[in-house]
């Protein structure tokens, strides 16, 4: 039987330990909250600006208040509920600002914690007499360590725990700004759905907080590290392939913004939104730039997207008549390419091939032939995947008319990824191979 007195005092230090924690979390929530109502407010003031610009507007501010929350919790993933029909079509410039200010705040609270930290490690480092080490330089009677830079920039000894109560405290603290907000602009002209915005915010929120607080922390090498040699190249080839095929996309996405000015410009002098209407038009349009970079990447693997409720704009098919009244749309091709133009298509499997080969090989040197083949293969799974979630989370529809589709078939999307990728990756691996053997 525990004696009375050790178990009080068991309890004791559990309950402090306890309040020491809690303490902790409502001391983390602040910084975040602040950061989340920040990219708010920013989203509400270019609403305001465009509302406030345009003469022609009859609702009043607060029906554009409820429009700049609208579309803040689109950028999380939320869909709205209006009466012409369902919005679930998310702008993926929109939602980078989750991630960028989940991140901002997660790096925030993690690096004043290891700065807290290194203080109170000074301190107690004071208390006592430090032997002079070989390397330590004496100035002014005091002992300066030669390696003091590379101390300041090692990364912190922060417990585990605490990085975890970090990444927590930004999701709660943010995610929670998210649901009030969105129970606040619910209304009968438009209401979000409080499920897909929690949810998005949860995942966007999380994966910000994560990197911004091993970026804090200065752990990102070492937790990259910690992952074995087996996944961590595959991973990292296949995001190198993600990227080429992106790269490959917005390149194509600049040269028709260059060959089609005038036309993108016609059609947005036709809307008449003057100065700073002007500008809310043109910040949209970057919004959606992203979006069209993963629909030009599946339209150059030639699974083309879709562009309307009946329509898939592919290689071999024009762009349809009635567009949404969007100037950035005008860049959909207008008649099919010809046959020369199919090879300029394959630079994009190509460019994401070669990314992928050249990883694993600089990821495995010395490696056996089979074993990087096989490398290659688990990349390009990788690979499909991610090609899979952008364009699953580019697309969508904006009501029930000409935009009720709008983007590509995920599942066609990782097929082709995986296919025509995987077909360069391994043809550039085993070229490789044979230059080497010779």
């Amino acid at each position: 039987m525990a004696h009375p007195v050790a178990s009080r005092g068991s309890a004791v230090v559990r309950r402090s330990r306890a309040a020491r924690l809690a303490y902790a979390f409502g001391v983390s929530l602040p910084g975040p909250v602040a950061a989340g109502a920040a990219g708010l407010v920013a989203v509400e003031l270019l609403v305001l600006m465009a509302w406030g610009a345009d003469t022609r507007a009859q609702a009043g501010a607060g029906s554009a208040l409820r429009v700049g929350a609208d579309l803040w919790l689109l950028a999380h993933g939320a869909s709205l509920r209006l009466p012409a029909g369902a919005v679930h079509f998310h702008p993926l410039g929109l939602v980078v600002m989750p991630l960028l200010v989940a991140g901002s705040a997660g790096y925030r609270l993690a690096a004043a914690r290891a700065e807290q930290h290194s203080l109170l490690q000074r301190a107690m480092a004071g208390r006592r007499r430090l032997p002079i080490r070989p390397g330590a330089t004496l100035a002014s009677g005091t002992v300066r360590p030669a390696a003091a830079k590379a101390a300041a920039s090692a990364p912190s000894r922060v417990s585990r725990r605490a990085a975890a109560l970090d990444v927590v405290a930004v999701v709660v603290a943010q995610t929670a700004l998210v649901l009030a907000v969105c129970l606040a602009a619910s209304a009968p002209a438009a209401r979000p759905a409080v499920g897909s915005a929690v949810a998005g915010a949860i995942v966007l929120r999380g994966l910000g907080a994560t990197a911004g607080v091993l970026a804090g922390h200065r752990r990102v090498r070492s937790a990259w590290r910690l992952v074995p040699a087996v996944l961590r190249v595959p991973l990292a080839a296949g995001c190198a392939g993600t990227a080429a095929l992106a790269a490959v996309g917005a390149l194509g996405l600049c040269v028709l913004l260059i060959a089609r000015a005038g036309s993108v410009a016609a059609a947005a002098n036709g809307l008449g939104p003057g100065v700073v209407g002007g500008f809310g038009l043109f910040a949209g349009q970057l919004a959606v730039l992203p979006n069209l970079v993963v629909w030009g990447v599946c339209y150059a693997l030639g699974i083309g997207f879709a562009a309307g409720p009946e329509l898939t704009l592919t290689p071999t098919s024009a762009a349809p008549g009635s567009l949404p009244d969007l100037p950035v749309l005008r860049l959909l091709p207008t008649a099919p390419l010809p046959g020369w133009a199919w090879l300029v298509l394959a630079v994009a499997p190509l460019a994401a091939g070669v990314a992928l080969a050249l990883t694993v090989r600089r990821g495995s040197p010395g490696g056996a032939f089979g074993g990087r083949l096989s490398m290659v293969c688990a990349g390009t799974v990788v690979c499909a995947l991610l090609v899979g979630l952008l364009a699953a989370v580019s697309g969508g529809g904006i009501g029930a008319g000409v935009a009720a589709r709008l983007g590509p078939a995920p599942g066609w999307a990782m097929l082709a990824t995986f296919v025509e990728v995987g077909m360069a990756g391994a043809l550039v691996t085993s070229v490789a191979e044979l230059v080497r053997r010779r």
